[in-house]
């Protein structure tokens, strides 16, 4: 099996890895809604980042088997930060859940800035691989009946 193809079933594998624990994730979400008396003796002080938790794995496991399906072969340069990143970004939230102070500590600000970085790199070059795909692909394409490509 090539690469590539490794690659994109890897890409494929962590976010539907991380759907389901945005599914997962849901079961929490649905007790601080429910119950937050409960909820906070558990140790959940943020409804807010439990929810922001929630969706965005949701949201980032979603793209990236979005990704993988998507655009085959995928460069390791684009697809591992794209795992990196979708993990990390949501993941970002689940300390805030019980402690949401820690947003204003320089070593999270530090970790969230390095996320987004990994994001805007991984994303980015998505989008790049696939215009530049599909413009090679419309070059080789033959005319069409009316002269047209």
């Amino acid at each position: 099996m090539p690469s590539a193809t490794r690659t994109n079933e890897t890409l494929l594998a962590s976010g539907l890895a991380e759907v389901a624990l945005g599914a997962l994730s849901g079961w929490p979400f649905s007790l601080a809604v429910s119950n937050p008396e409960r909820a906070r003796q558990l140790g959940i002080r943020s409804t807010h980042r439990l929810r922001q938790w929630h969706l965005d794995l949701v949201a980032l496991g979603s793209l990236q088997a979005l990704a993988a399906t998507a655009v085959p072969e995928l460069p390791r340069k684009v697809a591992w930060p794209l795992m990196v990143a979708g993990w990390t970004n949501a993941n970002a939230f689940a300390p805030l859940i019980a402690r949401p102070e820690l947003k204003d500590h320089p070593a999270y600000k530090a970790a969230a800035v390095a996320s987004f970085a990994t994001a805007s790199w991984g994303f980015t070059g998505l989008a790049a691989v696939a215009a530049r795909r599909r413009l090679e692909s419309g070059r080789r394409r033959p005319l069409g009946r009316r002269g047209r490509r």
